[in-house]
């Protein structure tokens, strides 16, 4: 992959929060977890209780079919500021941009592939590496 060249990855946010009701697992890490907290005006130890699963290893949110993230208030994100990696980077995720069809097979899920700009294979990795954000 050239950082010169330009890939048809091509997406802008439309906020739709369809991302956001998705079932699906979201993943954070311990200082993602404690910045929530701050921004929620709560404990760690309250978001765990209250919203979160531990596989051993991480703590995560599983949304479940019908279900929506728990801090989807409305149709907005309610910790935007501070949400997880995995929220920010989306769709640029290695299982969705490591092929063509898996990012086409995406974007019924996601108005916002096939809009916006042309994102080049730097900023993808900058993404990917967590270095860049989507919205």
């Amino acid at each position: 992959m050239s950082d010169e060249k330009a890939l048809p990855f091509r997406f802008e946010c439309t906020q739709c929060a369809q991302c956001c009701t998705r079932p699906g697992m979201v993943y954070m890490t311990d200082a993602e977890l404690a910045a929530i907290a701050q921004a929620r005006g709560t404990s760690a130890e309250a978001l765990q209780a209250d919203y979160l699963e531990y596989d051993g290893e991480h703590w995560f949110i599983e949304v479940r079919e019908g279900e929506h993230c728990p801090f989807l208030e409305g149709d907005r994100c309610a910790v935007h500021s501070v949400k997880p990696q995995q929220c920010r980077t989306y769709p640029f995720w290695p299982e969705i941009v490591g092929l063509d069809e898996t990012w086409r097979a995406e974007a019924p899920y996601c108005p916002g592939i096939g809009q916006g700009p042309v994102y080049t294979a730097s900023e993808i990795r900058a993404l990917i590496r967590g270095r860049r954000s989507t919205g």
